[in-house]
């Protein structure tokens, strides 16, 4: 199964799935944005064999908001054999609880990890365009620093691929929404002769970790619109997939 894999140690486990089209659906893990719901399941259960259990994995469905939610043991299976179970109106899960398996789900949109072993915590974050003006990151980062779960010096960020700042056009409306919520785009903004601008996601989702102190951040260089290797609604429309970003906590004796 094609993935990028970010870490896995004695401690964690951490990844992105891509694109494959030997795969059913070409790899596609969303139940919610697929063709065929048992394609989908067929895919997790090829990557249930090469990390935890289905029964152990808690999802959301994500609905671009800036909420977050804690994941614990009660949680399992939510998510993970319909999309009707899935943790609804959440785009930012997070538990400290081994032997879990969270993530989101992505085809333009950034998909970020957080994870500090020291506690140990892991948090994925959902974050298109519409995150970024709601600012999840910065809200789910400060909301976490506060709950003790992360610490700055500790914390290391993994970026999904998404759409890089050569490809993500916008109209300026969507500038206008992230000026009035203060999210900081400096260098992170190309305005267009078309009434249209550029505008770097991730690098706009960097300043945020940057704001905390956090300085062990991973970015993509995967452009999701022109690669081959990745999902993108933007290129393919409705008919895409999507990636799948995504963490547990082992068990120590693992």
């Amino acid at each position: 199964m094609n993935k990028i894999i970010y870490q896995n140690d004695d401690r964690i486990y951490a990844a992105t799935t891509m694109r494959d089209i030997t795969c059913p659906e070409a790899n596609n893990m969303a139940l919610h944005v697929c063709n065929d719901p048992e394609a989908i399941l067929q895919n997790r259960k090829q990557l249930e064999k090469e990390t935890i259990s289905l029964d152990h994995w808690a999802l959301p469905w994500q609905k671009h908001t800036n909420k977050s939610y804690r994941i614990t043991q009660a949680d399992w299976s939510r998510g993970a054999y319909t999309k009707e179970s899935s943790i609804m109106g959440v785009d930012a899960v997070y538990t400290t609880e081994p032997q879990t398996l969270i993530g989101v789900f992505t085809a333009d949109c950034v998909g970020l990890l957080l994870i500090d072993e020291t506690t140990p915590c892991i948090c994925a974050i959902h974050s298109g365009w519409k995150g970024t003006v709601q600012a999840i990151t910065d809200k789910t980062v400060h909301q976490l620093l506060d709950e003790h779960l992360l610490h700055p010096e500790s914390t290391r960020a993994y970026f999904s691929p998404s759409l890089q700042f050569e490809t993500l056009e916008v109209g300026l409306e969507v500038v206008d929404q992230l000026k009035e919520n203060h999210i900081d785009m400096d260098g992170c903004i190309q305005y267009m002769p078309n009434h249209k601008a550029y505008i770097d996601n991730q690098g706009m989702n960097i300043k945020m970790l940057e704001k905390y102190g956090i300085t062990h951040i991973y970015p993509s260089t995967y452009d999701t619109k022109p690669d081959p290797h990745c999902f993108s609604y933007r290129r393919d429309g409705k008919t895409t997939g999507e990636h799948f970003t995504f963490a547990y906590i082992k068990n120590k004796n693992d």
